[in-house]
């Protein structure tokens, strides 16, 4: 089962989006800075959303 974890950067207006796997990170990504969009309400739904359709993140090792 996959869960989703998204932290803020408020000064920069990006997320870090982490997934887990069974409690085990298996991904990490990052956005580009979100100007006006920036919001920290996200529902996992977004998230998975974002990452689906968007090209506005890059992976981050």
């Amino acid at each position: 089962m996959k869960t989703y974890k998204l932290t803020t950067n408020r000064s920069r207006k990006t997320y870090t989006i982490r997934v887990f796997e069974n409690g085990k990170l298996i991904s990490k990504y990052r956005t580009n800075s979100q100007g006006s969009e920036y919001s920290e309400n996200w529902t996992e739904n977004d998230i998975k959303n974002f990452l689906r359709y968007s090209n506005d993140y890059y992976v981050v090792k």
